[in-house]
């Protein structure tokens, strides 16, 4: 059985068609309890889909300033929800029906990313006070990565996503150990960690 897709492209809106579905996602995903923490923020696309509401209507009567100006806040506009559908694809467990209550439109066919490998090139360094730069080499067909740590000796993990290979970690507790970890995020359920590295925070 094929797996559902999020379609990713939105070339084939005209501008106001884009807006519109802008829009349609954004209240989709509000409230939206199969997606608790979105990644970008829903604040941070709203604001991005406010810029380029204003910039498509100062293009409306404007020149070719104005017009350049809504096309950068359209490509703007794209790149966040883009981060936003591999979000979505992550969390939504290849359920049609969660899936399409991102408000996102899908697209069935193609083959499945199947397990991601172990993350390999992973450090972690202390770069300053109350903080660490994490870093891995890219793994291909991540959409996200998932990023962990904790105290030595505890059991909790904190747990947050992101698009970069390399993240800065703050705040944490200076003069105590922690210990790290990572893994690459597509759309299969199984998840495949780093090694666990640890550090002291300066």
């Amino acid at each position: 059985m094929s797996k559902s897709k999020i379609i990713t492209s939105f070339s084939r809106y005209r501008d106001a068609e884009f807006s519109n579905k802008a829009k349609f996602i954004i209240n989709s995903m509000t409230a939206n309890a199969n997606f608790a923490a979105p990644v970008p923020s829903l604040g941070e696309i709203t604001a991005a889909d406010n810029d380029y509401t204003a910039a498509l209507s100062d293009a409306e009567t404007g020149g070719k300033a104005a017009i350049a100006l809504k096309n950068q806040a359209r490509e703007n506009l794209e790149a966040l929800l883009l981060k936003l559908s591999h979000y979505v694809l992550i969390y939504g467990n290849d359920d049609e029906v969660v899936l399409l209550s991102s408000g996102f439109s899908l697209s069935k066919g193609g083959n499945p990313v199947g397990i991601l490998p172990k993350p390999t090139g992973f450090t972690v360094k202390s770069t300053d006070k109350g903080m660490v730069t994490i870093k891995l080499t890219k793994v291909n067909g991540a959409g996200m990565y998932q990023y962990e740590y904790r105290v030595v000796g505890t059991e909790t993990w904190t747990t947050f996503l992101s698009t970069k290979s390399a993240v800065l970690v703050e705040p944490l507790t200076s003069g105590v150990e922690y210990e790290f970890r990572v893994t690459a995020a597509g759309s299969a359920d199984e998840r495949i960690y780093s090694d666990v590295l640890k550090s002291f925070i300066l």
